[in-house]
């Protein structure tokens, strides 16, 4: 019989991270700072009318500004920031504003793509499984690339075999040497900003023909949207589910549908590299122990509570973003039904970032924490909480 709780020791992806605070923003709250930014700047909106900014964003601004520049947070973007910059603002003008400031707090710096993440919890929990050291290197939570949340830039595992050798792919800039010199770190300054901000309008057309499709994330979205609208159905016809182990129904359908394949593929990277790869026996505690998979378990057992929600792509793309920083950063600002959704989640109090309940009150956070000795280090995931 299934019972899917969080595991009471979880078993952590194999990261490094800077040793003070990170803090994740919902892109509503980006588009908020980039019109507390222009508002600051004396920049005028629409027919010359001032600028809205709604209250508490310009004391987040100054305060995000101040903790950045004295090493005290950073602020790292994620592979669904840069879908939904291209998605939810329609306006080039705009996406420019809006990348000003995300440039400005994260320097590009973007948290490690959900997919590489789990693989990562993946391989944790079965060398935790087989009670062997770690079978492969670490990797940095953060890199400044958006490749680096969305194809994670090194396609697979560097494993560790018994005598301590690396096999696997290289990280570009070790292939580089020395040709990232600050040539190169401009070009790559101008690249990020350009993938980050998006084409043109009259660039579209054009980039079309050469086989750029923006259309190809929403149509996945769609697809998985479709899979919760099924799951909904579901439930409706069979509510006893959702007076009782509905989380249980969730847990199931989640695994088997978002990560068994990751599973196989990994236990086949194992075989090739000739490490040992007998599947887990008790799956349903292997992926019980693992951070990311158990907050977007919980999040949508929280949505799926309430029969009258109306499920759209935008849900899947908050939950999958939010799978990764809940778990793996340390404040979060949000909206008002994706925080929800996590604070009344009790499994997942034992870990999680904070969730402030609004800008004003993560102002005040960032204005209290200390400074940090060396805050461009990397070291092991996870660090305490800060509160």
């Amino acid at each position: 019989m299934l019972k899917a709780p969080v595991a009471e020791e979880l078993v952590w992806a194999s990261v490094t991270r800077p040793p003070v605070p990170l803090v994740y923003l919902d892109l509503n709250h980006y588009i908020q700072l980039a019109k507390a930014s222009r508002s600051a700047a004396g920049h005028a909106g629409e027919g010359g009318r001032p600028i809205a900014v709604l209250p508490g964003y310009a004391d987040l601004l100054d305060a995000a500004r101040r903790a950045k520049a004295e090493g005290r947070a950073r602020f790292p973007l994620s592979g669904v920031h840069f879908i939904e910059v291209a998605h939810a603002v329609p306006s080039p003008r705009q996406r420019g504003h809006v990348t000003d400031v995300m440039e400005e707090l994260s320097d590009f710096a973007y948290l490690l793509g959900r997919p590489y993440l789990v693989r990562m919890e993946i391989a944790a929990g079965l060398d935790k499984m087989y009670d062997i050291p770690a079978s492969h290197v670490p990797m940095p939570l953060l890199y400044h690339s958006a490749l680096w949340a969305l194809l994670g830039e090194r396609i697979g595992f560097e494993f560790v075999d018994e005598t301590g050798s690396v096999s696997g792919p290289r990280p570009r800039e070790e292939l580089a040497g020395e040709a990232f010199d600050a040539q190169l770190a401009g070009l790559n300054h101008i690249r990020e900003r350009k993938l980050l901000e998006g084409p043109q309008d009259h660039e579209i057309p054009d980039l079309r023909r050469r086989g750029y499709d923006p259309d190809a994330y929403a149509a996945a979205l769609r697809r998985r949207l479709t899979f919760e609208l099924d799951t909904s159905t579901f439930l409706n016809l069979n509510p006893i589910w959702r007076r009782g182990r509905l989380r249980d129904q969730i847990f199931g359908r989640e695994v088997a549908r978002e990560w068994m394949t990751q599973l196989v593929l990994h236990l086949r990277q194992r075989a090739d590299a000739r490490l040992r790869h007998d599947p887990p026996l008790e799956l349903a505690a292997f992926w019980a122990a693992m951070p990311l998979v158990q907050v977007a378990i919980s999040m949508k057992a929280q949505y799926h509570r309430d029969p009258s929600r109306v499920w759209r792509t935008n849900d899947i793309a908050d939950i999958d973003a939010l799978a990764v920083a809940y778990a793996y950063c340390d404040a979060v600002l949000t909206d008002k039904q994706a925080r929800a959704a996590l604070a009344g989640s009790r499994e997942l109090r034992t870990f999680g970032a904070i969730l402030h309940a609004n800008a004003l009150e993560m102002a005040n956070w960032l204005d209290g924490l200390p400074t940090v000795q060396n805050p461009d280090d990397h070291v092991p995931h996870p660090l305490s909480r800060s509160s």
